[in-house]
């Protein structure tokens, strides 16, 4: 690999901290117009959150290490990417508590555009056994979507590539362990190249006990205006999909289409699998009414085989939202996603890797193109659509 400037901005290991920083194209004497800026927020809920706001001239976004290196909300030619949460500022981890509401802490902080759930587990609340110290099998409460997202990182480095493609980006390692439970550590990167329209989101996982381990994870990317807004469609080329539930079975003829801001809506949720090219490669997209605005997220059936759709188009002041979720397992408990063998187990040592590209498509042209990729790995194939939640989908 050629020439690259590297900055680490934070390292708990040798006590490296840098409150305040910024580079840019100009100050490094390559081509583009793009800057990287890392500080710390004060007052309120987000008093200490570290950000790193990455700008590639064209998109820009702002990746919080202080929040698992989840990306906060994001901006591609004056169009916003995220939603409006009625969390309306980062919150800083230790004002959460995620055993709170019986297991829903966890949505004191939601408000990112792009989340990882796990790492250890993700989705509803509800109890499971583990090991305790004398290895004793005891029952206890796994909380909604896992610790990683308010788990700060404790190592932050910015990379920046000094040649062709000039690929820039953060780094960042975060670890969920404790003494006689899980150790895992999820190294990831956020990257992008100047004028683009894409990031790229590579984590790899590994399991640092001397002993088996579970693992699941699960991107949560979520959309509000005005990429989401009243016809608003979902297109991915569909294997088969089915209702999590009695509520969204009301609406399962229209699963992949959106309706205007409602009033006392109730969450409808779809839970499906998705085709794959030759290589395993598929796209899911969310695209405007007019099909000109449209976000893709490109990923590997094998990495992340199972799918998620979450409809939350309820009242704008209530979180006006709809969330394209590629994971491991489905949203439900640790305890029915192992039973269907959707757990990953991780060897001492052993790795997993992910990988999550997003892309932003403006203009019809644009937009065409990228539905027409998804039309090729769907090969005209319809999908299997169950009228009913799956006994092997959800409990």
């Amino acid at each position: 690999m050629g020439n690259i400037y590297s900055k680490v901005l934070m390292d708990a290991d040798n006590g490296v901290y840098v409150k305040k920083w910024s580079i840019s194209s100009g100050e490094l004497g390559v081509d583009g117009s793009w800057r990287i800026e890392k500080h710390r927020l004060y007052g309120g809920l987000s008093d200490g959150v570290d950000i790193v706001t990455v700008d590639n001239g064209e998109m820009s976004f702002t990746v919080v290490p202080t929040r698992g290196m989840g990306i906060w909300r994001g901006e591609f030619k004056g169009v916003f990417l995220g939603w409006a949460s009625p969390v309306t500022h980062l919150v800083n981890p230790c004002y959460i508590n995620l055993e709170e509401r019986g297991g829903l802490g966890w949505l004191r902080g939601f408000n990112e555009w792009i989340v990882r759930c796990g790492l250890g587990s993700f989705g509803a609340p509800g109890p499971d056994i583990i090991k305790d110290n004398m290895g004793r099998d005891i029952e206890v409460l796994l909380t909604l979507h896992g610790r990683i997202a308010n788990t700060p990182a404790s190592y932050v480095k910015v990379k920046v590539e000094l040649e062709p493609p000039f690929k820039m980006g953060v780094e960042g390692v975060v670890y969920e362990n404790s003494m006689f439970g899980s150790n895992l550590k999820l190294t990831t990167s956020v990257t992008t190249t100047p004028g683009s329209n894409s990031l790229e989101i590579l984590d790899v996982i590994e399991n640092l006990r001397g002993t088996p381990d579970k693992m699941q994870i699960l991107y949560h990317c979520n959309y509000g205006k005005p990429l989401l807004d009243e016809g608003s469609c979902f297109v991915a080329p569909i294997k088969r999909v089915a209702p999590r539930d009695k509520t969204a079975m009301k609406n399962i003829e229209s699963f992949d289409v959106f309706g205007a801001p409602e009033k006392g809506f109730i969450e409808q949720v779809y839970f499906m699998e998705l085709l794959g090219d030759r290589n395993g490669y598929t796209s899911a997209m969310l695209v405007s009414k007019d099909l000109d605005k449209a976000v893709s997220h490109t990923f590997s059936i094998k990495e992340l085989p199972y799918f998620t759709l979450w409809k939350n188009t309820a009242a704008e002041e209530d979180g006006y939202v709809v969330g394209i979720e590629p994971g491991t397992g489905f949203p439900n408990t640790r305890r029915f996603e192992r039973k269907y063998g959707r757990v990953i187990k991780l060897g001492p040592g052993e790795k997993y890797r992910v990988q999550l590209n997003i892309s932003v498509h403006l203009g019809r042209s644009s937009v065409k193109e990228a539905i027409d990729r998804i039309e090729n790995i769907r090969g005209g194939v319809e999908p299997t659509i169950y009228k009913e939640p799956l006994k092997e989908f959800s409990p």
